[in-house]
Order: structure tokens, then C-alpha cells, then sequence
């Protein structure tokens, strides 16, 4: 007997142990809780907060709702033809949330809306991916696409909430028959 606690003694201490802290952090009992997992685990619960019952929930609600201001084209205007310079801007048109329409020419050359909505052209691409935004005028808003075929002109609007889009509209440019 001397042998075998002297050979497996410390093993033997070492798993009573452990049995016995076992035993204390999953028997102890507080507040109705019972084990160690569960008494740490009633700081954690969270309770839960209806918050719909706020005064300013609809508010809230309707504030992150809120559309991003949208740019178009108006088709009105027809088409686009390749080597004749084009009054581009007055095509296009932004809306804010509200539905409010504002011409492009007016937010992006004239500004006349700064309080309400802001505009630019980030870039006008071939459909192969190279700019020809050296062929656009920011002067007056006009221009000149080298040959037929398919654009992309990309629109950045920003409207008075400061709420962001850019957007990525196609172009089909024609060649003028005589």
C-alpha cells in the first residue's frame, strides 16, 4: 500500500481535487441558480427593451428609411450622337427622398441648390473601361464622345441629409447619318 501511494500519490491528490473543486463551483446555489455557469451567467443576461413604445420611435423608424437621392435620364431628350458636342447635363436629373426632382445642369454647373442637393461627374467610361472624361466640358456641362457605342457615366449626388449614392447609368452613343 506504501508502494502504490508513493508510486501514484500525487496522481490521487490531483483527481480528488479536481472532484472536489468540481463538486463546490457546480453545487453551490445562489439566488435560485445552481453551478458556477449559471450564477456568472445571470450578469450576462440581458433584459429585453421594447423600444417601440418611445415617443420618437416613428421618427427613427422614418429616418433610416430614407431613400437615397436617385439620378436619371430624360429620355425626352433622344439620343446622343458620337462627334457633335451635347448639352449632357441637361439630360439628367437628381431626386431627393421627398421626390423633389432637381435638374443636373442646375446642381452640378449652377449650383443653385447647394442647400438641398450636390452633384458631380466622377468619370465617363467606353464600355471597355477607358475614360474619356477629357472629352466631358465641367465648364458648361457639354460633350463630345469620339465614336458610337456604349458609355457608362458615373454620378455622384449627395442630397441635405447628407445622404450619399453614386450612380452608373449606361449610354448608347449613335453615329449621325447624313
Amino acid at each position: 500500500m506504501k508502494e502504490i501511494f508513493h508510486e501514484f500519490g500525487t496522481a490521487i491528490i490531483a483527481i480528488v481535487t479536481a472532484v472536489l473543486i468540481l463538486g463546490v463551483l457546480f453545487g453551490i446555489s445562489v439566488s435560485g441558480k445552481t453551478g458556477i455557469l449559471k450564477i456568472a451567467g445571470v450578469s450576462v443576461e440581458k433584459e429585453e427593451t421594447d423600444f417601440t413604445s418611445y415617443h420618437d420611435f416613428d421618427s427613427v423608424v422614418t429616418w433610416h428609411n430614407r431613400t437615397k437621392p436617385i439620378v436619371a435620364y430624360t429620355a425626352s431628350y433622344g439620343r446622343f450622337f458620337s462627334l457633335s458636342s451635347t448639352d449632357f447635363l441637361a439630360r439628367y436629373y437628381a431626386k431627393d427622398m421627398e421626390g423633389t426632382i432637381y435638374p443636373m445642369d442646375k446642381v452640378i454647373l449652377a449650383k443653385l441648390f447647394t442647400n438641398n442637393m450636390f452633384g458631380k461627374v466622377l468619370d465617363i467610361r467606353r464600355a471597355d473601361g477607358t475614360s474619356v472624361m477629357s472629352a466631358y466640358s465641367a465648364t458648361d456641362g457639354s460633350i463630345r464622345f469620339p465614336s458610337a457605342g456604349v458609355y457608362v457615366v458615373y454620378f455622384q449626388i449627395r442630397d441635405r441629409e447628407n445622404l450619399t449614392s453614386v450612380w452608373k447609368i449606361p449610354i448608347a452613343v449613335d453615329e449621325r447619318r447624313s
